[in-house]
C-alpha cells in the first residue's frame, strides 16, 4: 500500500518528531502497520516494528549528503553521541540504522536529528512527507467468536474500525474490548468473512453497503459498512434467530391488539436503536402464528427471519428482490397480502404507497424515524406538498391505526426496557385533531384517555414498578418537575394527568 497520507511539517519538527506523528496517524486511522516509512525530497525515514504502539524495532534514516562531504567528520559526530549505529555511505547518499527503542526513549535520538540536518543535502524540515504501508500487523481475528462474546454479554452492536479495537454496546452504553486496534487490512478480511467477496466490492466502489449474515445457531446480524479515513468499517447489529415473544417484551396489549385488526396503518417510531425493529417482528410473528394470512415483508437488510406458522411470510429485500420500497409497495397489492411490513417510510412516494395500501384493506406496519407519537403525523404530512397536505390529512385520518414511539431505559438489575407513547386512532376525536391539523389537541387526548399514553405517564409506571430508577424515568420525561410532584406524592394538574 502507498501513498496512505501525506504530513506536512514545520521548521522546528525534528526528523523524529515527524517520524512519530506519521506513526500515529497510520494508528489512528488505519490500525498498526509493521512496516512503513516516510518520504520526502530524496530523504526516506524506514522503520519496522511487530508493535508500533509500544516500541521500534529497526529505524533507518537515508539522505543525500552535501558536496564535499567527509565522511570521517560524521563518523566522528556519530561517535560523540554515543548511540549505538550502523552508518554507510554510497553514491552520496547516506545511509543510518539505528537501535530499538521504546517511545518513552524517543528524545534521546535528538542529537541523531542535529547530525543529519547539518549534513543533509538540503533541509529535510518544513516539507510535506509522504507516509507509505508496506504491511499491516495481521490478528488472528475470528468475527464468529466475537459475535459468540456479544451473546453472552446481552450486548446489541459491535462496531469494528481501524485503528481501534473493537467495541461492544452493552445495555445502550459503548464499551471498548481487550483487543488490539484492528487495522485496515483486519478490516478487509472482516467484511470478506461477513460477506464475502460481493460485499467487498460493494463497498469499495459505493462506499456504503448493508447486508445481513447468519451465524446458525446464535443470531442475525445486520452490518452497516462504510468508508472512514479510507479504511472499511463496520456497525454490527445483533438480531435473534427467532423473534421476542410481544410478552416478553414489557409493552401494554393496546399494541398487540392492533395486529388482530384486518386494515389500517400502525407505526412503530423512535430513533435508531430504539427497538423498533423487534416491537414490529413480535407483532408480524403474533400474526403468524394466530391468523392465516398471507405476511409480505419489504425490508433494508432483511433482519429477523420468519418461519411459515399459520401464515405464509414473503420477506423481500430492497436491491436484492426489488428495487425500492415504493415499487415493492406497490408491487404487493397484486400479490394478495393481508399484512404487509414495510422497514422504514423514507421518501414520499413510500409514505403514499403505505397509505394506499392501508385504505385499500390491508394491515400495514411501519417506522419512522421520529421523537414523539404525535411528532410522527406531522412528520408524515410534512413530506407532501402544500396543495396536497388537506388530502393527505384526510387519508391519513381514516387509514392511521396507531402510532408507539419507544426508547430504551437501562432496566433495574441489566438489561433495558421499553418506555412508550402511544397514541390510538379509534376514537373520532383523534380523526377530528388530524383533519383539522389541531396536533395540541393530540397531546391532549393523549394524557386524559385511559388506553393511550404519553412518555412521561409511562415512565411514572415503569418507576413505580421498580423496573427503573428514578433518573433513568426522568431522562424520558418532557416535564420533569412534574414527574418528581407525581412520585413525591405532591398533587397538581400535571400530576392528575400523570397519575390517570
Amino acid at each position: 500500500m502507498s501513498g496512505a497520507m501525506v504530513i506536512g511539517t514545520n521548521s522546528r519538527n525534528t526528523i523524529f518528531e515527524i517520524f512519530k506523528t506519521g506513526v500515529h496517524e497510520v494508528v489512528r486511522k488505519m490500525g498498526l502497520p509493521t512496516e512503513l516509512s516516510l518520504t520526502a525530497d530524496r530523504a526516506t525515514i524506514i522503520a519496522k516494528s511487530s508493535d508500533f504502539g509500544k516500541r521500534v524495532e529497526y529505524l533507518r534514516v537515508d539522505f543525500p549528503v552535501k558536496e564535499q562531504f567527509n565522511p570521517d567528520e560524521i563518523r566522528a559526530r556519530l561517535e560523540e553521541t554515543r548511540i549505538p549505529n550502523q552508518f554507510r555511505v554510497l553514491d552520496g547518499k547516506c545511509s543510518l540504522t539505528l537501535p530499538a527503542f521504546d517511545w518513552p526513549q524517543l528524545p534521546v535520538l535528538a542529537p541523531i536529528d542535529k547530525i543529519v540536518c547539518d549534513f543533509a543535502a538540503q533541509s529535510i524540515r518544513s516539507q510535506s512527507w509522504h507516509v507509505s504501508i508496506q504491511s499491516f500487523r495481521k490478528l488472528d481475528f475470528n468475527i464468529n467468536l466475537l459475535i459468540e462474546q456479544l451473546t453472552e454479554s446481552q450486548g446489541s452492536d459491535i462496531h469494528l474500525r481501524a485503528g481501534t479495537p473493537p467495541y461492544m454496546r452493552i445495555d445502550g452504553d459503548l464499551k471498548p474490548l481487550d483487543y488490539p486496534p484492528l487495522s485496515a487490512e483486519d478490516m478487509r478480511e472482516i467484511v470478506y468473512q461477513l460477506g464475502g467477496q460481493q460485499q467487498v466490492d460493494i463497498l469499495e466502489t459505493e462506499k456504503e453497503s448493508s447486508f445481513q449474515y447468519h451465524l446458525a445457531g446464535i443470531a442475525y446480524l445486520r452490518c452497516s459498512g462504510y468508508i472512514k479515513m479510507g479504511a472499511m468499517a463496520l456497525a454490527v447489529r445483533f438480531i435473534p434467530e427467532s423473534p421476542f415473544p410481544f410478552d416478553k417484551l414489557n409493552l401494554p396489549n393496546t399494541i398487540r391488539a392492533v395486529a388482530d385488526a384486518h386494515r389500517g396503518l400502525f407505526l412503530v417510531c423512535g430513533v435508531t436503536g430504539s427497538g423498533k425493529s423487534t416491537t414490529l417482528a413480535s407483532l408480524v410473528d403474533y400474526i403468524n402464528e394466530n391468523r392465516h394470512a398471507h405476511i409480505i415483508t419489504i425490508e433494508d437488510p432483511i433482519e429477523f427471519v420468519y418461519a411459515d406458522k399459520k401464515s405464509i411470510i414473503s420477506q423481500r429485500q430492497i436491491g436484492r428482490d426489488t428495487f425500492s420500497f415504493a415499487n415493492a409497495l406497490r408491487g404487493a397489492l397484486r400479490e394478495d397480502p393481508d399484512t404487509i411490513l414495510v422497514g422504514e417510510m423514507r421518501d414520499r412516494e413510500t409514505i403514499r404507497a403505505a397509505i394506499s395500501a392501508a385504505s385499500t384493506g390491508h394491515l400495514v406496519f411501519s417506522t419512522l424515524h421520529t421523537m414523539t407519537a404525535v411528532d410522527t403525523v406531522n412528520r408524515i404530512i410534512s413530506y407532501f406538498p402544500h396543495d396536497e397536505r388537506d388530502v393527505i390529512r384526510q387519508e391519513l385520518a381514516y387509514t392511521l391505526k396507531g402510532v408507539c414511539c419507544q426508547r430504551l431505559l437501562k432496566r433495574t438489575g441489566g438489561g433495558r426496557i421499553p418506555c412508550i407513547e402511544l397514541l390510538l386512532c379509534n376514537l373520532p376525536m383523534v380523526r377530528d385533531a388530524i383533519l383539522e391539523g389541531d396536533i395540541q389537541r393530540l397531546y391532549n387526548i393523549i394524557e386524559v384517555d385511559s388506553e393511550m399514553k404519553s412518555f412521561d405517564q409511562y415512565a411514572v409506571e415503569l418507576f413505580r414498578k421498580g423496573l427503573v430508577t428514578r433518573e433513568e424515568a426522568i431522562s424520558a420525561c418532557a416535564d420533569e418537575e412534574a414527574f418528581i410532584r407525581v412520585t413525591t406524592g405532591i398533587k397538581g394538574t400535571e400530576g392528575r394527568k400523570l397519575l390517570r
